[in-house]
């Protein structure tokens, strides 16, 4: 697995912010990195990759991954699909940028995919460009996803958690038609049936539900939301009104915080992603980052690899 991109929506610096974090990775600070909006690629069988979620940033994320370059014929790409968490544009309009793939599938769940035919109609928007196949994904079961006739080793089982019934802001334009209860953002259990691990990636999480708890306590592997270190992150920063829990993320800091809330699991490895450009665990010389590694954290980066 590779980290393509390791912000939240906006990426790192965002264009319109001149945060003290953007204002430095812009000056060209050592103790910031530029990062583009998050995103994964994953492969059973390093032949065969898929993206987890195709955000804005994708056409650079695929040409800084090698695995992800086309070829050897003139229209082969390796890319076999993307997999949707949600269908938040930072998460989805990529998609558009995928236009002229003809081979590939999107899974999502139901909810998703009637968000993109009506709210943000990508799909219809993509029906005279390519001939994509839609493989709806359930929310509390698993999924083999692969080429059909392939081995079961060369294929990756995905277990599908409900997080949230919170709709993006873009489908509040129509009244009523969003408040379905619905659930519109869910995290992934990627399952390794060769080695028996399982890595748990949740880029958001507004509460820890025992269904999330049960899959924390199996995952050898925690990639989970980093998006704000504080409540009022972007309060304080006279950014907006909104405080992180109104945006549907738990806070790393303070009491019942990601930090606190994932001390109890004794995963392998804690990552945080899907970091927003005002935290300050950007800065790897803040104390906020060293105390977060001290507590045996890491932060994801582009670039970073991570094997089930």
């Amino acid at each position: 697995m590779k980290v393509l991109g390791a912000a939240a929506g906006g990426g790192f610096p965002q264009w319109n912010c001149a945060c003290p974090n953007c204002h430095s990775v812009r000056e060209g600070n050592d103790s910031h990195q530029p990062l583009l909006q998050s995103s994964l690629a994953v492969s059973a069988n390093e032949m065969d990759w898929y993206l987890i979620n195709a955000g804005p940033d994708v056409h650079k994320q695929i040409e800084s991954f090698t695995a992800l370059h086309p070829g050897p014929g003139i229209r082969e790409t390796p890319l076999a699909g993307v997999i949707l968490t949600d269908a938040e544009f930072d998460h989805t309009i990529g998609l558009l940028s995928l236009r002229e793939g003809s081979c590939l599938t999107i899974y999502g769940t139901e909810t998703v995919r009637k968000s993109l035919q009506s709210f943000f109609p990508v799909l219809p928007l993509l029906e005279n460009y390519c001939s994509w196949e839609w493989q709806s994904l359930h929310p509390d079961h698993r999924k083999r996803i692969g080429h059909t006739g392939v081995g079961k080793e060369e294929t990756i089982v995905i277990e599908t958690v409900p997080v949230s019934k919170k709709p993006p802001l873009y489908t509040r334009s129509n009244k009523g038609e969003n408040d379905t209860g619905d659930c519109w953002e869910v995290g992934l259990v990627l399952h390794n049936e060769s080695t028996g691990r399982c890595l748990a990636y949740f880029p958001t999480l507004e509460r820890i539900t025992p269904a999330i708890e049960a899959c924390f306590q199996k995952a050898d592997i925690l990639m989970v939301d980093g998006t704000f270190w504080s409540e009022t992150e972007l309060v304080e920063l006279g950014a907006t009104k909104r405080d992180a829990r109104n945006m549907g993320h738990l806070p790393i800091s303070g009491p019942s915080g990601i930090a606190e809330k994932l001390a109890k699991y004794s995963s392998k490895r804690k990552i945080l992603i899907h970091i927003n450009n005002s935290n300050p665990i950007l800065n790897k010389d803040s104390i906020e980052r060293h105390t977060l590694e001290r507590l045996g954290f890491e932060i994801a980066y582009d670039g970073m690899e991570v094997e089930v």
